[in-house]
């Protein structure tokens, strides 16, 4: 285990259930790593979690950040962690990576947006105790022993081979920042997609708003993880042609609200690999 590994547990959206919370933290225990919890099951204002957020990120103390669980309310936290981080006057020299998934998602982005800083796209804590023992191996080597390339795999839509930034999460979450200034913009991504207890038609509106909206030129690929209800082959015929011809699409990723979820580096880079029969993302060493 790495000496300077150190987490700390937020909560900036949606309180945890206690049970699903102790739970989780045994599996901490078990790895034997280093935490502090800051979790304090209250409904705290907007300005209180992005305030102690932003004295988390600028503490020094954690090497991780690692939200407790999703839910709703981390948007509402950007516009407070701007105000704070105006009042900084040199350069942050350490930012914690951010761990976490769902509506977590818009943290993720801003602090990639803003700092460059790659987050990984992972179980909360509540997820921990029903996860899927391969894919809590993959988070436990990457956290602890610091390993970073590996595969994943998934089904063919589209063929093809591309390379690019890693950006995405949350469907409906990353829509939602469509037009406001927390928006990604990269010259290269490969978008990365789950949905949970969404309709498709909603699904559809959503990923339109996310393509309108990313720079011209900039999609080089398309992978989608669980998709809760609502088929990938359904959405994708819905979507389809509003996707580039040359850009590849690959379905059935395992990430998402399910017990199959892998981790994923938002803002890292990797290769999407999709033949006639099966589909791969390389994520980069």
């Amino acid at each position: 285990m790495e000496e300077s590994l150190s987490i700390g547990i937020i909560q900036p959206s949606s309180s945890p259930d206690r049970k699903l919370f102790e739970r989780g933290l045994g599996v901490l225990r078990h790895w034997k790593v280093p935490f502090k919890s800051f979790v304090d099951f209250e409904e705290a204002k907007a300005s209180h979690k992005a305030f102690l957020l932003y004295e988390l990120m600028t503490s020094s103390r954690f090497t991780h950040l690692w939200a407790v669980r999703g839910g709703a309310g981390a948007v509402k936290l950007l516009p407070y962690l701007d105000e704070f981080l105006r009042s900084e006057t040199t350069p942050l020299k350490y930012i914690p990576q951010l761990v976490g998934f769902s509506d977590i998602t818009t943290l993720h982005l801003y602090i990639w947006k803003r700092f460059k800083r790659i987050g990984l796209h992972a179980p909360m804590i509540v997820n921990l105790p029903e996860l899927d023992k391969r894919c809590l191996k993959i988070l436990r080597d990457l956290l602890i022993e610091g390993s970073r390339g590996y595969k994943i795999p998934g089904r063919s839509y589209r063929g093809g081979i591309a390379e690019g930034v890693l950006i995405g999460g949350n469907l409906s979450i990353l829509a939602s920042l469509c037009g406001t200034p927390y928006f990604p913009e990269e010259r290269e991504i490969i978008l990365f997609l789950e949905e949970t207890n969404e309709r498709l038609y909603r699904m559809e509106r959503a990923f339109l708003q996310i393509i309108l909206s990313l720079p011209v030129g900039s999609l080089k690929g398309v992978v989608l993880g669980d998709l809760g209800k609502v088929r990938a082959e359904d959405f994708l015929k819905g979507v389809e042609e509003f996707i580039p011809e040359d850009v590849p699409i690959g379905y059935a990723f395992p990430f998402g609200h399910i017990p199959k979820n892998v981790p994923l580096p938002i803002g890292g880079r990797a290769c999407l690999k999709v033949s006639r029969i099966k589909a791969t993302l390389q994520i980069a060493g």
